[in-house]
């Protein structure tokens, strides 16, 4: 995979009548003077400047890849079915998928249960959750009484194999689970692991889940466990309710303290009517409405309550804004915190056509197009844990402020639904938030009104934080109004930024989006005002009679460079991007000389292998002798991480792995290296057949050897 130039601002009619032959891009950025000190929302507004022209880079199809063929970001009818017929009874689904500068690593289907939650990692374990029920017709009979149902807990210390940790200890099981081991594996089926959507978090030792969505009083479980031993969780509490639902959730860096953000589904206004000028009239018991509930987890056996938050709690010229209407949004979704967990940070949940819903064709004075947006609270309180504590108000970022409208595509401001809105330390050292919304240009086969805003994904300053700045957009060509426009007329499909996460999040250069039927979008930050896809991943259906898309937020393995996604009904998938210079994995090498020893003999072993810079191709040179047989590398297919690590090779920082072609006992054959540097020149060495032979073995370097595995500097 190498990367492209292409197309301008200035060519943007031009560029998308391009990419619907397969070409074109559509990202934008610019930065604006930041407008004067004031009560965000009131000071005069600041006209966007004009954006320069400006390359765009993106991702161009190499040996391998299957590259999308109409708009990027989106899924022409005919890929995904040759009859036009994509749901109900008479369904044709093929879809094969697209990728470009990565590929897929490994795939479990977790029994094609369908709805996957979220998704965390620790160690060596992969922590896989359900969101909830499902009505389609292969899986509306599976509900929570199915013993896979649950949160599974995977053994990744083969990545490729994906195995799900044996049941050997009985932990969080449910009454009508089995009396002996779950046949299935080890799932987590506490009340709350049950169905953990966006609110399974995990933070050092700690994880918790939080049952989705509202119930009633005493019907909101949150369950706590215990992970430092990664393939047996530990129940610590699974009694405590939280006053209301989990849409999504957040668990602060040092395991603290739990945000719940439910979803309410009802805006605080009524009818719309005013009184005392532009105070807006509240609905009665609104101010028993929560928009968010904090919980003490400072004894994780023994959660208590810290406090419940309502927006009516914000400042009354916040609340009472004209241009905002904050009262009118439905409800918040997102929420994060900074490091030190002393700022919160909020999606509000807003937009005139949102999935959320809520006065979708309501007059001006109601509408929630500007309600929709970033607020940054003050949590000190929560931190200190000082009695009786309070967010205090910083300020309130709307996507239709004039001076946040930095690409042409916002128009009035009008976007989709604030989604996410996550901290990261970026490599320049500065903080930012980066922000996705549900929703988009012709989502999933349901065009009305969708034109009218499109799923962005932003870049946004933090250095005045009572000023934020958005300084770089991200938008794929699918999701502008002309992309969108072609959607409807040729029945294509589109997705949205949606979920995401990081390579780093405390020292980040890139962003990965979780885009619904738009897949894996891997995006370049390392100029925060200007991004560049440089990889993407659509995976290829699940069952013929519906699309498969990716929903929860994408967690990176940092040692061995894999991207964990979950696909509602495809399961989990592994992904590993294929262009070095984001794949440090790639750029490991090794050296090894000796005599290796093991339970079948010695051998003779001479190992070099790595690349002479970030874009260069890998080279690599093995020969050896032993055992009555003799090999020798003569070109290489695969230099990475230790995915097909097994018995004495563990998958870790310090293995690689290298797969070739060459003879051995002088036929063609193909074969796996593995080495894994234990330091001081001790280490293992592992050699197998993949094609052409049968022979496998592997051993521990012996003294006087030569043995090491370095990492990219």
């Amino acid at each position: 995979m190498n990367m492209k130039l292409q197309l301008s601002m200035a060519a943007l009619a031009t560029a998308v009548l391009l990419a619907a032959c397969g070409g074109g891009s559509n990202n934008s950025a610019g930065v604006l003077p930041i407008a004067g000190t004031g009560t965000p929302g009131t000071e005069s507004p600041v006209a966007a400047e004009p954006i320069p022209a400006r390359k765009i880079d993106y991702c161009e199809a190499g040996p391998g890849d299957q590259p999308e063929t109409g708009l990027r970001g989106g899924i022409p009818l005919t890929e995904m079915s040759p009859t036009g017929v994509v749901s109900g009874a008479s369904a044709n689904v093929t879809f094969k998928g697209f990728w470009c500068g990565a590929r897929k690593v490994a795939q479990h289907k977790l029994f094609d249960r369908g709805a996957f939650g979220d998704l965390q990692l620790k160690d060596r374990c992969a922590y896989a959750s359900r969101r909830d029920g499902t009505t389609d017709a292969l899986r509306k009979a599976i509900n929570d009484s199915v013993p896979y149902v649950g949160t599974i807990v995977f053994d990744m210390k083969t990545p490729t194999k994906m195995a799900i940790t044996p049941d050997d200890d009985q932990v969080g099981h449910a009454s009508f689970d089995p009396a002996g081991p779950n046949p299935y594996g080890k799932v987590l089926r506490t009340p709350a692991m049950i169905r953990a959507y966006s609110a399974l978090e995990l933070q050092g030792n700690i994880m918790v889940g939080a049952y989705k969505d509202n119930g009633p009083a005493g019907t909101n479980p949150l369950d706590v466990y215990d992970v430092s031993d990664c393939l047996h969780p530990v129940p610590l509490s699974t009694t405590y309710n939280t006053p209301q639902g989990n849409h999504d959730g957040w668990l602060s860096p040092d395991a603290k303290t739990y945000y719940g953000i439910p979803f309410s589904g009802t805006a605080i206004i009524g009818s719309g009517n005013t009184v005392n000028g532009n105070k807006n009239q509240v609905v009665a018991g609104a101010e028993n409405r929560i928009d968010m509930h904090v919980t003490d987890l400072s004894d994780p056996k023994n959660p208590k309550p810290l406090l419940t938050w309502n927006r009516l709690e914000l400042p009354p010229e916040v609340q009472d804004n004209p241009k905002w209407k904050i009262l009118n949004t439905t409800h918040f979704h997102d929420v994060s915190t900074n490091n030190a967990g002393t700022r919160v940070y909020m999606a509000l949940y807003g937009g005139t056509n949102s999935l959320g819903g809520g006065n979708k064709t309501a007059p001006e004075e109601r509408t929630q197009r500007c309600g929709n947006g970033l607020l940054v609270m003050d949590s000190s309180d929560i931190v200190n844990r000082v009695a009786n504590p309070k967010l205090k108000y910083v300020s309130f970022t709307s996507w239709c402020d004039e001076k946040q409208m930095i690409n042409p595509e916002f128009g009035n401001g009008e976007t989709a639904s604030a989604h996410a809105t996550e901290w990261v330390k970026h490599i320049n050292g500065k903080e930012y938030i980066l922000s996705t919304e549900e929703s988009g240009g012709g989502l999933g086969g349901t065009p009305s009104g969708v034109c009218s805003h499109r799923s962005y994904a932003r870049m946004i300053d933090l250095s005045d934080e009572k000023n934020p700045q958005v300084v770089g957009t991200y938008v794929s060509d699918a999701n502008t109004q002309a992309g969108c426009e072609k959607n409807l007329a040729t029945g294509d499909w589109a997705g949205m930024t949606h979920y995401l996460n990081f390579d780093d999040r405390n020292n980040m250069r890139l962003a990965i989006y979780a885009s619904a039927y738009a897949g894996m979008r891997f995006v370049d930050w390392k100029d925060p005002t200007h991004p560049v896809e440089i990889a993407y991943y659509v995976k290829e259906t699940n069952s013929n009679d519906q699309m498969d898309f990716t929903r929860p937020d994408p967690r990176y393995d940092a040692e061995n460079c894999l991207y964990y996604t979950g696909w509602n009904q495809g399961g989990l998938v592994s992904l590993e991007l294929t262009n070095p210079e984001y794949n440090p994995c790639m750029s490991r090498s090794t050296s090894v000389k000796g005599q290796v020893v093991s339970d079948k003999g010695t051998l003779d072993v001479t190992v070099e292998a790595g690349r002479n810079g970030n874009g260069a191709p890998a080279v690599a040179s093995m020969t050896l002798k032993g055992q009555g047989h003799t090999a020798e590398l003569s070109s290489v297919t695969r230099l990475g991480s230790a995915i097909d690590a097994d018995g004495q090779v563990t998958a870790t920082r310090n293995s690689v792995q290298i797969d070739g072609e060459g003879t051995f006992d002088g036929q063609p054959a193909s074969f796996r290296v593995m080495v894994q540097d234990n330091a001081s020149n001790n280490g293992v060495f592992s050699f197998a057949c993949t094609s052409g032979c049968s022979f496998k073995s592997s051993g521990y370097m012996s003294g006087g050897g030569k043995l090491v595995v370095s990492q990219k500097s």
